[in-house]
């Protein structure tokens, strides 16, 4: 059994304000709320030993701010190819660095994550800025992702006080 979150970036700058889309930074909101995510996940379940990220500046800060959140140990890898990737992307990825973890997490961009979480749960869910996804998935090794199915299991959206 394994168990894959999904963390959509925290909200970003708009593209006006940067150089490039990739480049975009997360907005004191963004942090705000990634922050919070970050938070629940220490509070309620198991941390990933492993998370795998974009590229995109929003996408590694929202990686970051979670490491940082919580107690050492987990692997970031930021990885070129989950830039506003395709579902392939991350089953590719998983499958490749996920080795012996039970638990990782992947971070990056809308429309594709919502299309991995399609594929993997057969459930169509929206993923706001900062929202994370549960999948629990009846597999022994991430490389068996390209056919299994999951089940959604906990959905956090961003809880603002």
């Amino acid at each position: 059994m394994k168990t894959l979150y999904v963390l959509r970036h925290g909200q970003a700058a708009p593209e006006a304000d940067a150089d490039t889309d990739h480049g975009r930074q997360l907005t004191s909101r963004g942090k705000l709320d990634v922050k919070r995510a970050a938070a629940w996940l220490l509070d309620r379940a198991k941390l990933p030993s492993l998370i795998l990220a974009s590229s995109g500046v929003r996408a590694k800060q929202t990686a970051e701010l979670c490491l940082a959140s919580w107690p050492p140990g987990p692997e970031l890898r930021i990885l070129d190819e989950l830039y506003l990737a395709e579902p392939s992307s991350y089953l590719v990825a998983l499958a490749a660095g996920g080795g012996p973890h039970e638990t990782a997490m992947v971070v990056g961009h809308n429309p594709g994550l919502e299309a991995l979480v399609l594929f993997l749960t057969e459930r169509s869910e929206h993923l706001p800025t900062a929202a994370m996804v549960e999948i629990d998935l009846s597999v022994t090794t991430w490389a068996e992702l390209s056919t299994a199915k999951g089940r959604l299991g906990r959905f956090v959206r961003a809880v603002r006080g």
